[in-house]
């Protein structure tokens, strides 16, 4: 499998900020349950989609600034922060994030993504790189370690991309508990839902190697994008967690984003 590499070199910048005491909260994994989840045929099944279809927020294109804190636990604990800008297009689901350090504002890295692909580009070189859509892997360059970010579960959330995943053939349905659960090639994903609104989203990947929970704190269903958004990954090796992701929405404005956004 491919996998997506960001080397940080902006923790340089936030060296001074690493003894930060502010946590992200935590979250805990639900996984699986051991009932029985019904076809996507049964009557109970296509209520809760319904319910979900009627309750969804109006997914308009927007822009967006945005504040990312990334806290690490292996080998050691670790806070990092960086700011960052993201454009949406709900014409051909197109995202475009803009990641900068919080000093100047100088953009260092940028992606560009479709439901299936992944386009990145450092500002540092020419060079673009393509990638189908999996997780990316941040890479500290002082301790070498590997952080996978599974960017596809934020990927459903800023764009809405989940109603189109629930409504696969393929999903079933725990009816009781409103929860939807869908087998990929990379893996397990999971929705869960409360009163038509995605609460969570659980992915768990023997591939991969990881197990990771995405939701949202906002619980106003209308409001798009989410205001935060808390990404927590667990290795499947250890079942610890490795890394746990804040992103809070900041001056979020609805407008279709021009022609030339999507290009590097």
């Amino acid at each position: 499998m491919k996998i997506l590499r960001i080397t940080y070199i902006f923790l340089i910048f936030y060296s001074i900020q690493c003894n930060s005491t502010e946590t992200i909260e935590d979250v805990d994994f639900i996984g699986k349950d051991n009932k029985t989840y019904k076809t996507a045929k049964d009557p109970g099944s296509k209520k809760i989609i319904s319910e979900i279809v009627k309750t969804a927020p109006e997914f308009q294109s927007f822009k967006s600034d945005f504040s990312m804190k990334i806290q690490t636990f292996v080998p050691k604990p670790d806070t990092v922060y960086l700011d960052g800008k993201v454009f949406y297009s709900n014409e051909g689901k197109l995202v475009k994030i803009q990641l900068m350090d919080t000093f100047f504002g100088l953009i260092f890295t940028e992606l560009i993504s479709n439901p299936t692909q992944i386009q990145i580009k450092s500002s540092s070189s020419k060079d673009i790189s393509n990638f189908p859509m999996g997780d990316l892997i941040i890479q500290d360059p002082n301790t070498k370690k590997n952080i996978a970010i599974p960017f596809p579960v934020i990927y459903q959330y800023l764009t809405g991309s989940y109603i189109d995943e629930i409504q696969n053939p393929k999903s079933k349905f725990l009816i009781s508990e409103s929860r939807v659960l869908l087998e990929k090639p990379d893996g397990i994903y999971e929705y869960f839902f409360q009163n038509g609104s995605m609460e969570r989203l659980e992915l768990s990947s023997v591939k991969r190697g990881l197990k990771a929970i995405a939701l949202v704190k906002n619980s106003t269903s209308s409001f798009f994008p989410p205001k935060e958004i808390i990404t927590k990954v667990i290795s499947l090796d250890t079942e610890k967690e490795n890394v746990l992701i804040q992103i809070q929405m900041k001056k979020t404005t609805k407008l279709e984003p021009g022609i030339n956004t999507f290009r590097f």
